[in-house]
């Protein structure tokens, strides 16, 4: 394989090839941007005002659950407000996840279990796009099931489960919490929670993003829609804005909202 497609992988410096066949599948080589995400994964710490914010909803001993957990930034986060809690960290893709667990080794959280596949409507597989940024390092922040074909991207086949077959195949208590930023397939997580989402009236925190969204078949319209039936009432964090309107949202029971 050419070096500028050993670099894409690796996540090095080289303007990103145009790939055909084989080169656009994800073979993991560890390069310079992915030890700038390891550092940043286990050292940074971008989402303060989210704990600050979750801290009085979730009792120390909580189970929460982490979807598109990513770099897992958010997922030490969740895991240090539950400590005699649960953890679940769910995530697809196999660059993010070496990310992930490398930053997890570096700053231990026990209570931390990483699952991968990911979620959706129904049992089966999928592929998984990654796009790579300009200088030839992978996006795995933005990794998505539904990919973009004016990006340059890698891809890989993963598992898909429905959210509440994972909660039964761990045996998991009454989730408290679960956070969801998946690109646009938010929708299709929650149509595989609906079990979940009756059982334990869990707090949602998703990313909302119509162009996401749209891209995936869905919509904030259905969304909202999806989530009102559960009774759950929408907020704008960290600041109001108008419904369905793009960034982060908190969904509570009504009863609690």
């Amino acid at each position: 394989m050419a070096g500028a497609v050993r670099a894409q992988y690796a996540g090095g410096m080289a303007a990103p090839p145009a790939l055909s066949g084989d080169e656009t599948w994800f073979r993991f080589r560890p390069g310079w941007s992915w030890m700038e995400h390891v550092a940043k994964s286990a050292f940074g710490q971008d989402h303060a005002a989210l704990g600050r914010m979750l801290r009085p909803l979730l009792a120390a001993d909580a189970t929460v659950i982490d979807v598109g957990a990513h770099g897992g930034q958010v997922t030490r986060l969740l895991a240090d407000l539950v400590p005699d809690g649960r953890m679940v960290a769910v995530e697809p893709s196999g660059y993010a996840r070496t990310v992930l667990r490398t930053a997890l080794l570096l700053r231990p959280r026990r209570n931390v279990t990483v699952v991968a596949t990911a979620l959706g409507a129904a049992a089966g597989t999928a592929l998984l796009s990654t796009p790579l940024k300009g200088a030839g390092a992978m996006g795995y922040g933005i990794a998505s099931l539904a990919s973009d074909a004016a990006r340059a991207a890698v891809r890989e086949v993963v598992p898909v489960m429905p959210l509440d077959a994972l909660v039964a195949a761990m045996a998991l208590p009454r989730i408290a919490l679960i956070k969801i930023d998946v690109e646009g397939h938010e929708a299709a997580v929650l149509a595989g929670a609906v079990g979940t989402l009756r059982r334990d009236s869990p707090i949602l925190y998703l990313e909302v993003v119509r162009d996401s969204l749209t891209r995936a078949g869905s919509s904030p319209e259905a969304l909202w829609s999806l989530l009102a039936g559960f009774g759950h009432v929408g907020s704008a964090v960290p600041a109001a804005r108008p419904a369905m309107a793009d960034g982060d949202w908190l969904f509570r029971p009504a009863a609690t909202a």
